[in-house]
């Protein structure tokens, strides 16, 4: 697979070095690198359980996926880049997990492929943590979710399309600002003509971010706006249409660095949800530690009024995590955490544990 995988990355790059005008043409020869992670996670936790749970209180998560990239610079200076990330081992399933081309030039990027949007990619990380990242939303899996709150990529558009087909471009830093924006068709995996009558479409993420430093330390800002139009009728609960708006915001000071981000969402069945986080991390030699905090909360049924937010559904969640680089791309760790939970009727569930695992880059 991996000689097929190669073979059509060099295609794709020399039909878009191929397209450009002849003084363009490459001057550097096609660079591929082979790349992946193997991510391996235990865990051993406790949770109020429903009258027919019988909830095993130990379990694993794994997570390996391999990339191929292609890269080539241009005599005139423009970056025509190609990845591939495949899922080898995941919760998601295996198949491709990325893929895209981007063109990088003086007056921006422009991307195209399955990918999630510039607020996702601007964004990131919405706190600091020593060893989870918003790409291992894996307590969420831990404690059995009670409500129908979103918490993997709650706090960013990916929430809505995933790595849907799109077109995205972003501007250059321009004294440490940039705007960009991103169009996905749909949100779903569908290709070829879309009929709005039977599934979302029109997909829209505006984000812009600013990048500013002081004596010792870097800040920075991003927000963004999201509007999708719905089907005809349709009210897939947080997929089917709506609108969300976001906020983010960090700073470094020597090993410290501290961030937060919030998110309202309104979705077109109604259940408006808000999150949002804090989180601080301080880093010295190899030994990394972090702590954060996230709550979030949805409208147990559609345009609920101001007498039911005693019901609203909510969600919340302490983490503590620490982490040691064993060397370049290998990294152990441990995650502490406690969650709380509050379904439509007013029920209450609670439970934490201890998370540990390695992680390998290459």
């Amino acid at each position: 697979m991996r000689f097929r995988v190669i073979s059509a990355l060099s295609f794709v790059l020399a039909l878009a070095v191929q397209a450009l005008p002849a003084q363009s043409w490459a001057a550097d020869a096609i660079t591929l690198t082979l790349g992946g992670r193997i991510k391996e996670f235990f865990f051993v936790a406790s949770q109020t359980q429903a009258p027919a749970d019988e909830l095993n209180s130990t379990g694993m998560f794994n997570d390996t996926r391999v990339s191929v990239e292609g890269r080539t610079v241009l005599d005139n200076g423009i970056t025509v880049r190609a990845f591939v990330r495949f899922n080898a081992i995941t919760r998601e399933g295996n198949g491709v997990d990325e893929a895209y081309v981007d063109v990088i030039s003086s007056f921006g990027r422009l991307r195209m492929g399955e990918k999630a949007g510039l607020n996702t990619t601007t964004i990131g990380d919405p706190v600091p943590e020593a060893f989870l990242s918003v790409d291992e939303e894996i307590l969420a899996d831990v404690l059995v979710p009670r409500t129908a709150i979103v918490l993997r990529d709650g706090f960013t558009f990916k929430r809505f399309t995933r790595n849907a087909l799109g077109i995205s471009y972003q501007t250059p830093a321009i004294a440490g600002f940039r705007a960009g924006v991103t169009y996905h068709p749909t949100p779903t995996p569908a290709v070829g003509t879309i009929n709005g009558a039977f599934m979302p479409h029109d997909a829209l993420d505006v984000t812009a971010d600013y990048n500013g430093d002081f004596t010792g330390g870097t800040y920075r800002v991003a927000g963004g706006y999201f509007r999708m139009s719905s089907s005809r009728g349709g009210i897939r609960a947080g997929q089917d249409g709506g609108q969300a708006w976001n906020l983010s915001a960090g700073m470094t000071y020597g090993g410290f660095e501290l961030a937060g981000a919030y998110i309202n969402s309104q979705p077109a069945d109604g259940r408006d949800e808000e999150a949002w986080t804090v989180g601080g991390l301080y880093g010295i030699g190899p030994f990394t530690v972090s702590a954060d905090y996230r709550h979030a909360k949805r409208q147990p049924f559609p345009f609920a009024l101001i007498p039911a937010r005693a019901f609203f559904e909510h969600a919340e969640r302490t983490t503590v995590q620490g982490a040691y680089k064993l060397g370049p791309g290998i990294v152990v760790g441990l995650a502490g955490f406690y969650a709380e939970q509050q379904d439509a009727l007013g029920s209450a569930y609670d439970g934490g544990g201890v998370l540990g695992g390695i992680k390998v880059d290459f």
